[in-house]
């Protein structure tokens, strides 16, 4: 492991700021404070200092809402090709030993094209400094019992939460209980990976252990993002999801991966044994929904009350099909704090970083606007992705008899009924039309209406256009020929007017659809209403019909009434509703659907013609086929690693 001779301490950089916001970044470092015992010591001689350390504790949780973030490492975004990130680069297959990117382990998890990137420590970082926060706390002189108690909790929480995004990455990883010596060379400071059922109880042990002493539900606006019971029961049963998972639940692809003792470092062929890991990620699950049901924690609707203060107070009156639940939808995402948000990160206006913020990347260029610096349209949807969403029956675009699928990139005319979402009497592709309202709060695409700029904007997007590419080579547009709207709020400016909101780390729309996932898992069709009645909550909120009236006109009406059918509609479901959030790779992973997922090619628009029949022409980029083998599905253990600690061994294909 690579462990820093440093520890990092002052919490007005990133951590636990003084209002509470728990911030996520890099753009100062904290101050360092040299590793002997005594000056360690003297961070818990009082309160303040102890909660630098704390706050320490919290700087290490990555930025999700990055452009150079893991958004981009998977078949839902693509960047210009000239500014290929390296999450893109780990998609394409670019990954090795030698050249560990987007590594959670070595610490290369920022992006090397961003100035001010988020921190790239490796995350045994931070586990050390958990421990040494523990092992000194109960010390602090000025500090009640429960103080000590709650924060001790809060970082215990933080050890289970860096050693799952480890376990993500690689599985069996070693267990970091305590300080770690600064001197790995000794081969009684080194580490061995331990099986990956034992990284999960641990993992589960440190939450177990600090439930109890954290408050039930924050709801202090000074302490917003900092951990509460409500967030660890919730994670939980996220950390025994991936556990219950196909990628680390009984995966034949592990079983001969093992230490040099022969310790196995997976679990092996039991039936038992993995469906029992279902049904305590189910038990884990229904704990938790109770949690939020406690806490008030419940599906965003965009208040009625509110409509009047849109730039859509008009089009409310005439649009009830769209209109109210796309703005349930996007709005979901984009409020800050809303009630949906079990455990959010937010970066305050004085720590905001430079261009590599996601609204900044992925946000079009207004003609209006005198300035347009916030607005770099380099970060974008492919045209694979906008086929993740229903049409608008509720179905696969290739499910719906009524939807000429075949035909999907033919030209049309926009017709009258679709004036809120696109500019009609325009033409545009056939696929952008008959969609669900999540599609259109998602994405943005030739001749579309979008709200943004405070405005209802039109876009144009061909050749030499408003927000077309200008030049043949022209990088300043969206590779593929379509915006991304979901992330970016609709006051939003390219001038650095700039509306943010708390990154959900975790949201109430996940829990219900993992909670689905669990049940079809443990019961399959014996609680088939049950989990219908689950799906049929999230797609209400946006507009989309039940999951029966939709299949009852499908071209293969009964397929939802089988697990496996039910199965994929669950991953559909999780794959549109949580679409470019950053779920997408760790779930085609976890699900050992990576050959089948991403294998696949990357089209674009021919953004060099001006007419709607030259433009809509599907175009395959060679550069960016996505190469996805079964080696993929985990990350390389560092080859410097391996030589620094012979007690580690490699994951497979590397």
């Amino acid at each position: 492991m690579k462990i820093f001779n440093q520890i990092y301490t002052a919490a007005v950089l990133c951590g636990l700021c003084l209002t509470g916001d728990v911030l996520v970044s890099c753009s100062d470092y904290l101050d360092v404070v040299p590793d002997n015992t005594q000056d360690i010591r003297a961070l818990f001689n009082r309160k303040e200092t102890a909660y630098n350390a704390l706050a320490t504790c919290y700087h290490y949780i990555p930025e999700y809402d990055n452009t150079y973030s893991f958004l981009g490492m998977s078949d839902e975004m693509i960047m210009s090709i000239d500014r290929v990130t390296d999450g893109k680069n780990a998609v394409l297959g670019k990954v090795s030993a030698d050249r560990p990117i987007m590594s959670f382990w070595y610490g290369d998890w920022g992006g090397s094209w961003a100035e001010h990137a988020p921190c790239e420590a490796s995350l045994f970082v931070p586990l050390r400094i958990c421990n040494t926060f523990l092992n000194n706390i109960g010390r602090v002189p000025d500090m009640t019992q429960s103080e000590i108690s709650r924060w001790s909790a809060e970082v215990k929480f933080l050890k289970a939460y860096y050693h799952f995004l480890l376990f993500t990455q690689y599985g069996a990883i070693p267990i970091i209980e305590d300080e770690t010596p600064l001197d790995i060379s000794a081969p009684e400071n080194q580490y061995e990976r331990r099986p990956v059922d034992q990284v999960i109880d641990y993992i589960v042990g440190l939450l177990d252990e600090a439930c109890d002493a954290l408050p039930m539900r924050i709801i202090n606006t000074a302490e917003l993002g900092r951990i509460d019971q409500t967030i660890c029961k919730c994670f939980k049963a996220k950390v025994l999801l991936y556990a219950a998972s196909p990628l680390f639940n009984n995966n034949p692809l592990y079983y001969t991966l093992e230490n040099h003792d022969g310790t196995k470092l997976f679990p092996q062929s039991d039936d038992q044994l993995e469906h029992q890991k279902w049904e305590r990620a189910l038990t884990a699950y229904e704990d938790a929904l109770e949690a939020c049901k406690v806490a008030n924690v419940r599906l965003f609707r965009y208040p009625a009350a509110d409509y009047s203060k849109t730039i859509d107070v008009r089009n409310f009156r005439n649009d009830s099909i769209r209109l109210p639940y796309m703005y349930n939808y996007q709005y979901a995402m984009v409020t800050n704090w809303n009630e949906e948000v079990i455990w959010g990160c937010s970066r305050p206006a004085h720590l905001v970083l430079s261009w590599h913020e996601i609204q900044r990347s992925i946000n079009y260029k207004s003609s209006a606007e005198t300035s347009t610096g916030d607005a770099w349209q380099w970060f974008g949807p492919t045209l694979n992705a906008t086929e993740f969403f229903y049409t608008q029956n509720g179905l696969p675009m290739d499910e719906d008899p009524t939807f000429d699928y075949e035909n999907r990139d033919s030209v049309v005319t926009i017709p009258a009924e679709y004036n809120t979402v696109a500019q009609v009497g325009e033409q545009t592709a056939y696929m952008f039309m008959n969609r669900e309202p999540r599609f259109y709060a998602s994405i943005g695409f030739d001749r579309s209406r979008v709200r943004g700029y405070g405005t209802l904007y039109n876009l144009k997007m061909r050749y030499m256009e408003a927000n077309g590419r200008q030049s043949h080579n022209d990088i300043d547009v969206p590779t593929s020929g379509v915006f991304l709207r979901k992330l970016m709020h609709p006051d939003t400016k390219g001038n650095g007017t700039i509306t943010r909101y708390a990154w959900p780390i975790i949201r109430y729309n996940e829990m219900l659809l993992s909670y689905a996932e669990c049940m079809n898992e443990v019961y399959g069709t014996a609680r088939q209403q049950e989990i219908l009645n689950v799906l049929d909550t999230i797609r209400a909120r946006s507009g989309v019909p039940t999951v029966e009236d939709a299949w009852a006109n499908a071209k293969h009406p009964n397929y939802y009434q089988t697990q496996e059918g039910m199965r994929e509609i669950i991953k559909q479901e999780r794959t549109a509703e949580l679409a470019f959030e950053g779920y997408r790779n760790d779930d085609v992973r976890r699900w050992l659907d990576g050959p089948k997922r991403f294998n696949t090619a990357i089209y674009q628009w021919n953004a060099d013609e001006s007419t709607a029949q030259g433009y809509y022409q599907r175009i395959q980029d060679p550069q960016l086929l996505h190469v996805f083998t079964t080696r993929n599905y985990l990350w390389p253990i560092p080859t410097d690693e391996l030589v620094k600690n012979p007690l580690l061994v490699q994951n497979p294909g590397y």
